[in-house]
């Protein structure tokens, strides 16, 4: 019988995601479909849980029947990498409405709410929704908002936002950003967009994180604690510093061995007028930078760098910044 490893935490979401996961990917033995059926039977807790997730899947489909059968037949997708649980299920499946589940309360909505908001540089802004849901805005960024009956859309235009979403089973919350989509029912979460690059960090609850073109649609699920940023449809980035990621609603910008010029680039973000930071020499921009900074003064990691780093600063003309060696 081939061994399982399940997830490290014991935590009913966690080993739902997991096993979900597993016997989606088709890999599942004779054994391991045994393991998961014990499981499931061992506790009301864990059959919950895992027709919670399964809801979730189901509720984030975007085709119909006839397409998902054509392309099923037509396309079999690659193998993909199990650590983020990525499963390659070609279409996926069929959307189906998940308010059969016992317990979910249905949030009254008006018929239709639409709404845009975006902040400018150095600047912070929180919106709530008609249902409860809170959305946190980072500097720089821009979101668009729609729901209606069936579903809570937002779309990440550009930059980052933190999600606090209610629960509601019947109704999926959905945030595009660029080629990414992530799916929850009920959570807390982070997306920033960077171009068509996206990351993704679970402060609580599980997500389902879609990318790539339609008829090669790759999914994965994140639990609390896990982050990924994406970068294209064959690149992805595991393991993001979650805590890090989702210092900023703290008025933090935190650095961990991070490349110098993405640690300005980083700066830049909170500033009103950009700096145009210029290495002297190549060498320069492979240093690294950690550090706690503050984003209501991001400048203070230009102060730092002479005293944690090889290197002086000197402002120069017309926004530039040098990087001179020391």
């Amino acid at each position: 019988m081939t061994s399982t490893s399940l997830p490290p935490s014991d935590d009913a979401r966690d080993r739902a995601a997991y096993w979900f996961a597993r016997l989606q990917s088709g890999e599942a033995s004779a054994g391991e479909r045994a393991q998961f059926e014990a499981w499931r039977a061992a506790d009301p807790v864990h059959a919950r849980q895992y027709a919670e997730i399964e809801a979730l899947w189901q509720a984030a489909g975007t085709l119909d029947a006839a397409q998902q059968a054509r392309l099923g037949r037509a396309y079999r997708a690659p193998s993909l990498p199990s650590r983020r649980r990525w499963l390659a299920l070609g279409t996926g499946m069929g959307a189906t409405a998940a308010a059969a589940l016992v317990g979910v309360k249905l949030w009254p909505l008006p018929e239709e709410y639409a709404r845009s908001i975006a902040t400018a540089r150095g600047e912070r802004q929180e919106l709530s929704l008609p249902d409860g849901s809170l959305v946190s805005l980072n500097s720089g960024s821009a979101l668009r908002v729609r729901y209606d009956a069936g579903q809570r859309r937002i779309w990440l235009e550009e930059g980052e936002a933190f999600f606090t979403v209610t629960r509601d089973v019947g109704r999926p919350f959905v945030v595009d950003a660029g080629t990414g989509r992530v799916t929850v029912l009920g959570t807390q979460f982070n997306v920033r967009r960077e171009g068509d690059a996206f990351s993704v960090a679970v402060a609580g609850g599980t997500v389902r994180v879609e990318r790539g073109p339609w008829w090669n649609r790759q999914r994965a699920l994140l639990t609390a604690g896990q982050g990924s940023r994406y970068a294209d449809a064959a690149s992805t980035t595991p393991d993001l510093d979650v805590q890090a990621a989702i210092a900023w609603r703290d008025g933090r910008i935190v650095f961990r061995d991070t490349p110098l010029p993405q640690a300005l680039a980083e700066m830049n973000r909170y500033l009103p007028d950009p700096l145009r930071p210029r290495f002297a020499e190549p060498r320069l921009a492979a240093l690294r930078v950690s550090g706690i900074f503050d984003t209501a003064n991001p400048k203070a990691l230009l102060a730092a760098l002479p005293r944690i780093l090889p290197v002086s600063v000197q402002a120069g003309t017309a926004g530039t910044v040098d990087i001179l060696p020391r």
